[in-house]
């Protein structure tokens, strides 16, 4: 859209519904001033430096006026015909801001700590870390492009981790939004990306057999991951639930373990009734850390990470490589339909708010079960027991 940008237009500019519009002027090519939902007008310049595009934030109006929006999209278009990219001027620690490294840091802090659950930013930094930072770290963001985002995610795809991928440019997808949106990018390289996997549903279930012989290499791997282990067995909870176990959450005089809406991944507290068999597991275990049952090792206010090393040696202990830490959570839902338990009380070990919990049904049946998951998770934790044997 471009018109001649006045006074008067600017007062009257809307976005129509829409999430934001962009309206060019029609004297100075490149300058236009765009518009987001709640109403912001800020102008802009774009350009090409060195034959790549750049956007440049010149203010919002009406605290910049138009004429001085003009007059700053003028100086810039001077510094750029001799030959100095506006954007980052003539200082060269300019250059700093827009390293992918410190975009990313700026973007964990401003945005995933924010507007995200702890356990979820500090994934999302893990991701980044591990599949952009290493390639990319002080290279400019405006000289990234969809090829080297391609590289990445068509590397883990050929390394036989689809899922990881997946994970990997949805995170990718959302930092350089983030950046778009601030004006840091002319271009989101992400715009066109596709996922290079279909989503599909894992169904791997670990046999008896697997099963017995996870469980006795938990007891050679030792503390923390092999009790951890022990307790996915038993409780069914995701790992990231079980890693982040806090001494308050567990009270062994009801015999149960409460975690909080902070840590639960669907954001709603979830009450569990423990076995015998799972009591005894947190019971021999060292108290390391007054807080964190399975703290991280030479720092008291983290949880323990580096599942992949443990994970390898339990892998050649049961003699498949196949499985993940969270097919032990089909597993156990799996063995406790097979022992008879409902599947209404399944679902509410697990924690689901779908399936018999989904819509009105989880508004109006607010039963805990708490009686009915205390049976099935001790009938399951014998099993087990009996199996180990």
């Amino acid at each position: 859209m471009a018109q001649q940008l006045t006074d008067l237009t600017l007062r009257r500019l809307t976005t129509d519904g829409a999430d934001r519009i962009e309206v060019w002027d029609g004297r100075m090519p490149g300058f236009g001033v765009r518009v987001s939902k709640n109403g912001t007008k800020t102008f802009i310049l774009l350009y090409r430096h060195r034959g790549r595009p750049r956007r440049l934030s010149l203010g919002r109006w009406p605290i910049v006026s138009l004429a001085k929006a003009r007059h700053k999209a003028r100086t810039a278009l001077q510094a750029l015909d001799e030959g100095s990219d506006p954007a980052i001027g003539h200082r060269p620690d300019d250059n700093r801001s827009f390293r992918f490294d410190a975009v990313m840091q700026a973007f964990v802090e401003r945005h995933c700590l924010q507007r995200n659950r702890a356990s979820t930013a500090k994934e999302t930094q893990r991701l980044l870390t591990k599949h952009f930072v290493r390639p990319w770290g002080q290279r400019d963001i405006r000289d990234l492009r969809q090829a080297d985002i391609n590289a990445v995610i068509d590397g883990l795809v050929e390394d036989g981790r689809p899922s990881e991928a997946n994970h990997a440019l949805g995170v990718i997808k959302t930092l350089f939004s983030w950046c778009f949106d601030r004006d840091l990018l002319a271009v989101n390289p992400c715009a066109k990306v596709k996922k290079p996997a279909k989503h599909g549903k894992r169904s791997r279930t670990l046999t008896e057999d697997e099963l017995r012989n996870l469980w006795r290499a938990s007891l050679v791997e030792g503390f923390p991951f092999g009790p951890l282990v022990q307790l996915l067995i038993l409780t069914g909870q995701r790992r990231g639930e079980v890693a982040q176990m806090q001494w308050q959450q567990l009270d062994f005089n009801t015999r149960c373990w409460t975690i909080p809406e902070n840590i639960s991944k669907n954001g709603r507290e979830h009450v569990l009734p423990l076995a015998d068999a799972t009591i005894e597991v947190l019971q021999s275990m060292p108290r390391l850390n007054p807080t964190y049952v399975f703290p991280a090792r030479g720092n008291d206010r983290a949880t323990v990470s580096g599942f992949s090393k443990p994970k390898a040696r339990l892998e050649a202990a049961v003699g498949a490589d196949d499985w993940t830490l969270h097919d032990l959570r089909r597993t156990t839902a799996t063995q406790l339909a097979r022992l008879g338990a409902p599947p209404h009380v399944i679902e509410r070990i697990l924690n689901h708010v779908s399936g018999s919990f989904a819509g009105v049904a989880g508004v109006y049946n607010r039963h805990a079960y708490l009686e009915e998951m205390r049976i099935a998770l001790q009938e399951w934790g014998e099993w087990v027991r009996a199996l180990k044997a």
